[in-house]
């Protein structure tokens, strides 16, 4: 198998749509060894800003020296884009003997998986045979029901920005949405949460006390722009100053602060010098 017979296979008319549940995706992993259960995962929902919260989150983890994965969905230019190592697309090389490999188990199950979730296991499997440390991983719809949740808790929990999106599946409000993209959040795992009107808000909380899960909020008001150009721009957050992003946009200063506030539970203190103490810029 060759890429083009790769990506042809993997956008196969064969394949189902958008179907919510969790079993096939369980039993293709299962039948793959559970590449997933060698890993470790920032696990990434939100309506706006998953991808640069899940970029950011993964350049620094990459410059703290962390291997770093990142699964993303859906892609600008080519389809290698959703799954990268340290910043590079899986190869071409890569995605054809993984998808060979996975094409037998996918077949012999008797409800085939749908393409994000044949996706998702392709990327499981990749980020296991790459030995990554840690894998940012961006849900591709909702949460409790996205193929992506298959995963055991993961290091942290980050709920970006919430709008109004697949409504027909999700729920026609923002509270039922919240709901669905609450379904992440597991025992145990601290939860960072982009700030939301207070009845958002009190979806995420409740969902953390039942399952034993430490909520996040993150403190914009300690977020201050500074200077910005065609390069980008630069801001400080709480007791950090002068760093910079090379996105424009008050939305990705946001989208920021919540990336550097899931990062203080992800780099220990005295590693990679981005840990500034116990607890993040945020209000638990």
């Amino acid at each position: 198998m060759n890429v083009t017979e790769a990506l042809t296979y993997i956008h196969s008319v064969c394949w189902k749509g958008s179907i919510p549940g969790l079993s096939r995706t369980k039993e293709l992993l299962a039948r793959m060894g559970n590449p997933e259960k060698r890993l470790r995962f920032v696990h990434i929902a939100g309506t706006n800003g998953k991808g640069s919260t899940a970029a950011m989150i993964a350049s620094v983890l990459q410059k703290a020296g962390y291997r770093t994965g990142l699964y993303t969905s859906p892609y600008l230019f080519r389809f290698h884009e959703r799954m990268k190592v340290n910043g590079e697309d899986i190869t071409d090389g890569e995605l054809a003997e993984i998808t060979q490999w996975v094409k037998p188990h996918a077949e012999a199950m008797e409800d085939h998986p749908t393409e994000f979730e044949l996706v998702t296991a392709i990327a499981m499997e990749y980020f296991a045979r790459q030995r990554c440390d840690i894998v940012v991983l961006e849900v591709g719809m909702g949460g409790e029901w996205d193929s992506t949740n298959v995963i055991d808790p993961p290091e942290a929990a980050v709920i970006c920005n919430l709008g109004l999106d697949h409504t027909e599946v999700l729920g026609d409000t923002l509270e039922k949405i919240a709901r669905a993209k609450a379904g992440i959040i597991k025992p145990g795992c601290p939860v960072v949460l982009y700030r939301n009107i207070p009845s958002v808000e009190a979806v995420f909380e409740a969902a953390c006390r039942e399952r034993g899960a430490e909520l996040y909020k993150v403190d914009f008001q300690a977020l201050h722009a500074g200077a910005h150009s065609f390069m980008g721009q630069t801001f400080d957050f709480g007791a950090r100053t002068g760093l910079q992003i090379p996105l424009l946009g008050a939305h990705q200063l946001c989208n920021a602060a919540v990336a550097v506030t899931a990062v203080d539970f992800l780099i220990p203190p005295g590693r990679g010098g981005l840990s500034g103490g116990k607890h993040p810029a945020g209000t638990s």
